[in-house]
């Protein structure tokens, strides 16, 4: 089965068509919609309620008369946006087979939010004076007001994927002129600051043809790029082809950029994998670098020779020697990809966390609505390739690399130099251990608050209490209750305003049958939890230590 590869945020098509629609045809419309979901694709409502999506229905129903064709079209946008699943969204692509006036256009820049703001990154030649400004405001909103009012309409399930969605919808003025952005869907004044200079420049919306990038990397011709072209790094080569890899011998590094899964024609996935393990074994290399940043999907089913591949190279599957870098694109298929080499290989993951969910609703149907033909491709097949516990918003990198402005401009890339600065760390779990076992809980706590402030680490901060709390409920089962003990102490020093954190640590004293300090901590809990999950928990343990059934 073909996972359905949604490239939104560097697609340049145009919607266009008559839509000679009543109210009463956009309400027909919406009502058919409604019952669809409910009947078809209840398992949407996982992010958002069945009640409050319904509302939202009901809302828009009665304000349709008073919207036009856009802002209606914008209201079906953001009501199939509620859903925050990635892949469903309404298709704005597929009406470019309609005849008639372009309903669509689009202002011939290419935005990117770097590290340090929003900046254009690539324009038609007759705006190349512009390529490079900083955006400071967009109409008659500050950049951060523009982005918070175009968020509604975007289809997101984390910060990173709105963070490459929205730039998409930042460049189509019709829907800047809903949000209330702009005041013509003709023009749209962005006011820019480059070289120390700031100025307004008023750019003119027009029908741009079909261009889609598959990579990410490819732009339309005739276009200019905000970089230096004395160098192209690794990750910009070969911008069209589906994959790249590049020996660097300084390094002894294997580089290797896999942007779409999908079979390139003849140049199959498989086959590429291949020359790369046979690559591996008859060359000195002490590291591979995977890239898969700018990879926004494809077919599941072609993940396979890929991990397979990295398993069989006992060279090269060892911790500090196999690295993945991954990003806001990395998306679908890829994002299954990741979960696979989490589980199977001895990765590190480099860059920004992805812009999906580790576990997810992924495959669409498309649903044509009968009065307007408007097309809403909708998620109806579960992935779950990790624990069916694990909720976790994104698979976050173990060595943050986000990109400036400067950087890119200058060609370096983050992610590549957190590779090459990076010594084999100890890792977290194990570093504690390792010290908790020797006695040395100072020195514990020391290195769990240096990994905690370490600037690299930054992406991880949400996991690092849990991975502690699961570690020291292992070592209290073992039993190693001091070890555990321990391990949970320096949770309620690391996380002090965590309920959670005191709770458990409350726990590891009742199973030493040192009821005092249970019960002073599971008040501690209380406190911090107030009327919460962990609060009702903490006065039912209490109540039973209290009660000689704790045991």
């Amino acid at each position: 089965m073909l996972k359905k590869i949604i490239l939104i945020a560097t697609a340049f098509f145009l919607t266009t068509t008559t839509f000679c629609q009543t109210p009463a045809g956009w309400q027909g419309d919406l009502r058919y919609l409604q019952n669809t979901v409910h009947s078809k694709y209840s398992n949407l409502f996982y992010n958002t309620s069945a009640s409050d999506w319904d509302k939202s229905v009901d809302d828009l129903y009665n304000n349709i008369p008073n919207l036009d064709k856009v802002k209606i079209i914008a209201e079906f946008t953001k009501l199939v946006a509620l859903f925050h699943i990635g892949h469903t969204q309404i298709n704005l692509f597929a009406l470019s087979h309609h005849q008639g006036p372009a309903l669509f256009n689009r202002i011939p820049l290419q935005f990117y939010w770097f590290s340090d703001g929003l900046y254009i990154l690539r324009a038609a030649k007759n705006y190349e004076q512009v390529v490079g400004s900083k955006v400071i405001k967009m109409g008659h909103l500050k950049t951060e007001d523009a982005l918070n009012a175009i968020r509604p309409l975007v289809p997101f399930e984390n910060e990173e994927g709105f963070r490459s969605m929205s730039m998409f919808f930042l460049s189509i003025p019709e829907f800047l002129q809903a949000q209330g952005i702009t005041d013509k869907s003709t023009e749209v004044p962005v006011t820019l600051t480059k070289n120390g200079k700031e100025e307004t420049v008023v750019f003119t919306s027009s029908p741009i043809g079909g261009f889609f990038s598959m990579t990410g990397l490819e732009a339309p011709q005739g276009w200019v790029s905000a970089r230096t072209m004395n160098t192209i790094p690794l990750w910009q080569k070969e911008p069209e082809a589906f994959r790249y890899m590049e020996y660097l011998r300084s390094t002894k590094t294997l580089y290797v950029r896999h942007s779409v899964t999908l079979n390139d024609g003849d140049k199959t996935i498989e086959s590429f994998f291949k020359n790369m393990v046979e690559f591996i074994d008859k060359n000195d290399v002490q590291k591979l670098v995977l890239d898969i940043r700018m990879n926004g999907g494809g077919n599941n089913y072609l993940n396979k020779p890929i991990i397979t591949s990295i398993i069989a190279s006992g060279k090269i599957n060892q911790k500090g020697k196999f690295f993945c870098i991954i990003g806001r694109r990395t998306f679908s298929a890829a994002q299954n990809l990741v979960n696979e080499l989490e589980k199977y290989t001895e990765v590190i993951f480099v860059g920004e966390p992805t812009s999906e969910n580790v576990n997810f609703y992924g495959d669409t149907r498309t649903e044509t609505l009968p009065n307007s033909k408007l097309q809403a491709n909708l998620s109806w097949l579960w992935w779950q390739n990790l624990d069916a516990r694990d909720k976790r918003k994104a698979t976050s990198p173990t060595l943050a690399a986000e990109m400036s402005f400067n950087d890119y401009y200058a060609n370096e890339d983050p992610a590549m130099k957190a590779v090459f600065n990076y010594e084999n760390e100890t890792a977290l779990i194990p570093g504690l251990a390792d010290l908790l076992r020797a006695g040395k809980n100072k020195e514990a706590l020391k290195f769990a608050n240096d990994y905690k402030e370490n600037s690299l680490h930054r992406f991880t901060l949400d996991r690092m209490e849990a991975e502690i709390n699961t570690e020291a409920y292992n070592d209290m089962r073992a039993p190693k209750l001091d070890e555990a003990n321990a391990l949970f102490e320096i949770n309620t020093k690391l996380f002090p305003e965590s309920a959670n954190a005191y709770d458990s640590y409350a726990e590891s004293f009742m199973n030493m049958d040192k009821n005092e300090e249970a019960i002073k901590y599971y008040e501690m809990a209380i406190a911090k939890d107030k009327d919460g999950i962990t609060a009702e928990n903490s006065k039912k343990m209490i109540e039973k230590i209290r009660n000689g059934k704790h045991n």
